[in-house]
């Protein structure tokens, strides 16, 4: 019970983080006090309801088959991808996203150190493999150790250009990227690793460990995202 209520502790302090952070973003970006309460309570809304439907959709069982198209890409890693695109395109936002104070973006990112941990023991219990542990292929920790440094040396004591920024960021999303191979890789084609069994079953096809997919990796690609946005619009 230990891990997935770790898993389940993360995954609500980071939505209240998140929730919290945006009402005080909404607050410099918006004027008008009805636009405010607006946004706040949609924030909320939606992160409320994007996390119960992957609980929701997790306990049925549908992500433990590894057949095709695979589920997790389609039901829970598309859908999150298309939101971000929807956030960053529409011109509603572009107050938001010039409100947001870039450290935070950087700081949050933080969150990947105890995301790591979570998946060293995953792979101790047998649930994943070693090649997607920081033992293994996945440097990921990393990002999330040095998060916190590189904000702080950027827009604290600005002895970093915006240019190792950005190379900070693409580094983070070439090691998320390369997370995302091995464990999808070892859930719908293990063949792949040597005729190893889908890590589906028991692994993070299974609630709460789906919200590796639904919700930890698609928060760290937008706050990259966001990041490399705001780099560009020199803020």
């Amino acid at each position: 019970m230990f891990l997935p209520l770790c898993f389940i502790i993360l995954t609500v302090a980071l939505a209240i983080a998140l929730y919290l952070g945006a009402a005080n973003i909404a607050l410099k970006a918006f004027p008008d006090t009805a636009k405010q309460k607006l946004f706040i309570v949609r924030t909320g809304v939606f992160l409320a309801a994007w996390l119960f439907f992957i609980a929701g959709i997790s306990l049925t069982g549908i992500f433990t088959v590894a057949s095709m198209p695979p589920r997790i890409p389609l039901l829970l890693v598309l859908p999150a991808f298309i939101v971000m695109i929807i956030f960053f395109t529409g011109s509603r936002n572009k107050q938001l996203i010039t409100a947001t104070p870039h450290s935070w973006l950087i700081y949050l990112q933080s969150f990947r150190i105890i995301v790591e941990l979570l998946i060293w023991g995953l792979f101790l219990k047998g649930v994943l493999p070693k090649a997607a542990t920081f033992e293994g292929y996945n440097f990921d920790i990393l990002i999330g150790l040095t998060a916190p440094l590189v904000a702080y040396l950027a827009f604290n004591k600005r002895i970093i250009s915006s240019t190792v920024v950005l190379i900070w960021n693409f580094a983070g999303l070439i090691t998320l990227a390369i997370v995302v191979f091995i464990l999808l890789s070892h859930a719908y084609f293990p063949a792949f690793w040597h005729g190893q069994s889908s890590i589906l079953g028991n692994g993070i096809g299974i609630f709460p460990y789906t919200y590796l997919a639904g919700f930890f990796m698609p928060l760290a690609v937008f706050l990259h995202i966001f990041s490399i946005i705001k780099i560009r619009q020199g803020s």
